[in-house]
């Protein structure tokens, strides 16, 4: 006996397509942000005589600078897991403090990780405003009739 092979139909094939791209669109995509800075990179720079030029020259230029109270920079660097069913995921974070002095000398260099963090809890509660509350019927359709034609042209 001769077996005939059997037809791929159109359908199986339509569905082992569609199946295959719901499969890839689950897998996992790991985002870096920032860069990641080195034990050797760190180890030259020194407190109480590295300058902030030196430390620009070393690392290069910082994610964020402290705007006020002491001089600190922040180097950080981040890794997100990201699926498309259950959206991002903090994998790892690496946060390098630099404090400087008045005379822009290193007088502390602090590591944090993401175990270092606090969650802050948002409050729903909403502030109330003075004032009225208007549709957007009102928003759009109030001010006709308002403006003078003959006044505008003065």
């Amino acid at each position: 006996m001769h077996s005939s092979p059997k037809k791929f139909s159109f359908k199986k094939s339509f569905l082992l397509s569609v199946g295959l791209c719901l499969l890839s669109s689950c897998s996992v995509e790991i985002e870096e942000h920032g860069r990641r800075i080195g034990k050797d990179l760190l180890n030259k720079i020194v407190p109480g005589s590295t300058q902030k030029e030196q430390v620009l020259s070393i690392l290069g230029a910082p994610s964020t600078e402290n705007d006020f109270g002491n001089s600190a920079w922040f180097y950080i660097a981040s890794n997100n897991r990201r699926t498309a069913l259950f959206g991002d995921k903090l994998v790892s974070r690496s946060i390098i403090k630099i404090m400087f002095n008045d005379k822009n000398t290193v007088t502390k260099i602090t590591q944090l990780t993401e175990k270092d963090q606090n969650s802050v809890e948002h409050k729903q509660e909403k502030t109330p405003t003075a004032g009225q509350e208007i549709g957007i019927l009102q928003q759009l359709l109030g001010n006709i009739g308002r403006f003078n034609a003959n006044s505008q042209s003065k």
